[in-house]
């Protein structure tokens, strides 16, 4: 972090500071991820298969998670993952695999770790206030904003 003189926090615009902790949080969580041989899109199918062990749908999950980037982004990440053998696709439905299993819990644990690491001197309360600050932000300005 720079140590250079800013404006108080209250003169500073909330639109830069959401922007840059976007950009650091993707750009570190993208990075451990590539390390274990994961790409994010992929991650995010591999949490959703370790949700339902009876496999789930297809295009319910390109819909529900293609907001996280684009819905041809999750296709991409149904072929990889496929390809990698994480899982398979019968019918419009997709079941993990053993090796899905094993490499979406060591990305749980490396996603727990980058947790722990964003929330070092931040308490649950601020967590939970930043959160609710940024959601009421996207409502005032008109936006529209959901997570699962």
């Amino acid at each position: 972090m720079t140590t250079k003189p800013m404006q108080p926090p209250e003169r500073q615009p909330i639109g830069f500071w959401t922007a840059r902790a976007g950009e650091a949080i993707r750009e570190r969580t993208q990075g451990a991820l590539r390390e274990i041989g994961l790409m994010q899109p992929e991650w995010w199918l591999l949490q959703q298969l370790s949700l339902d062990p009876d496999g789930i749908d297809r295009d319910e999950t390109i819909e529900k998670i293609g907001h996280n980037d684009t819905p041809e982004a999750i296709v991409e990440a149904i072929s990889s993952a496929t390809a990698k053998g994480w899982l398979v696709e019968t019918g419009s439905r997709l079941k993990p695999t053993d090796a899905g299993l094993e490499q979406f819990q060591r990305a749980f644990d490396l996603q727990q770790q980058l947790h722990e690491e964003r929330m070092q001197g931040i308490s649950e309360a601020e967590f939970v206030t930043a959160i609710r600050v940024m959601q009421r932000t996207i409502e005032n300005v008109g936006g529209n904003a959901w997570h699962w």
